[in-house]
C-alpha cells in the first residue's frame, strides 16, 4: 500500500492511501478508528496543479479551504504581530521595535512550534512519522520496530516551509520586504520542495529535520505509537479488502 498523506493533530493520527484515508483517535482508554472515502480534489486544485508556477498556489487553496477557520486564525495573529511590532511610537513609555517581515513570520513559526511542541499534537506528529518511516521499510509493524525509527520524516510539510524561508532570507537580503518578493519565495521554496534537486535539497532537509525535531515533533508514548499503528494498519485492510 502506498501511503500518500499523513497528519496528526491534537488527539488523532491520519493516513490517506489511494482509495480511503483513516483517523484513529485514544478516547477513554481506547483506539478509536474511522476509515473514510478519501475525498475529490476540488477541481480548481485539480487545474491549478497542472500549471507551472500557478501550482504552488494550489496547495495553499486546499489548505484554506480545507481549513478555513485555522488559516483565518493564522491570518489574524500575522496582522496583529506586523501591528505591534513594527514601526515607532512617539511616546516615551510605550514603543514598539520595527522588524522585517522575515522576523515576524520567523516568530510566528516559533510560537507554533513551541504550542505543537508542549501539546499532545508534537507527540502524535512523532508518531505519525516513526510508523511512516518503519512501514516503508517494512510493512510488518511491531511496537520495536516502530520505536527504533526516526521521529522526523523527509516529507513532512516543514520541509516545504523550510524550502520557502531559505528562498524568502535570500531574496529579502537583496530586494526587501516587498510582497512580490514573498509570492516568489513561496513559488520557488515549493518547486524546490517539489523537485528536490540535489545539492540544494540536502540543506533543505538537514534544517527542515532540525526544525521537525525541535519545534514540530515531541518523543511519542507508547500509547500514541498504538494509534499510529491502528491508523495505519486499518487503512491498509480497508485499502487491500478493495482491491
Amino acid at each position: 500500500m502506498e501511503i500518500l498523506a499523513g497528519r496528526a493533530g491534537y488527539d488523532f493520527v491520519s493516513f490517506t492511501g489511494e482509495k480511503y484515508q483513516s483517523l484513529s483517535r485514544f478516547k477513554a482508554g481506547k483506539i478509536k478508528t474511522e476509515i473514510r472515502l478519501k475525498k475529490r480534489d476540488r477541481k480548481i486544485i485539480t487545474i491549478l496543479s497542472r500549471i507551472p508556477i500557478v501550482r504552488s498556489f494550489s496547495i495553499l487553496f486546499e489548505l484554506m479551504f480545507e481549513y478555513y477557520g485555522r488559516f483565518l486564525f493564522a491570518v489574524i495573529v500575522m496582522f496583529l504581530m506586523e501591528y505591534l511590532f513594527s514601526g515607532t511610537s512617539n511616546s516615551y513609555l510605550l514603543y514598539t521595535i520595527p522588524f522585517s517581515s522575515l522576523e515576524i513570520l520567523l516568530g510566528v513559526l516559533f510560537v507554533a512550534g513551541l504550542i505543537i511542541k508542549i501539546t499532545p499534537t508534537g507527540r502524535y506528529h512523532g508518531a505519525e512519522h516513526k510508523i511512516a518511516n518503519a512501514y516503508q521499510r517494512d510493512t510488518n509493524l511491531t511496537l520495536e520496530k516502530v520505536k527504533k525509527q526516526p521521529r522526523t520524516h523527509k516529507y513532512c510539510g516543514t520541509n516545504l516551509v523550510t524550502a520557502f524561508f531559505i528562498c524568502f532570507f535570500i531574496l529579502s537580503m537583496i530586494f526587501g520586504d516587498a510582497i512580490w518578493v514573498f509570492l516568489i519565495s513561496w513559488i520557488l521554496g515549493f518547486e524546490l520542495w517539489r523537485s528536490e534537486p540535489k545539492g540544494i535539497w540536502s540543506l533543505v532537509l538537514m534544517i527542515g529535520n532540525v526544525a521537525q525535531y525541535l519545534l514540530f515533533t515531541s518523543k511519542p508514548k507508547e500509547k500514541h505509537l498504538m494509534v499510529a499503528i491502528e491508523a495505519i494498519t486499518k487503512l491498509e485492510e480497508k485499502e487491500l479488502a478493495s482491491k
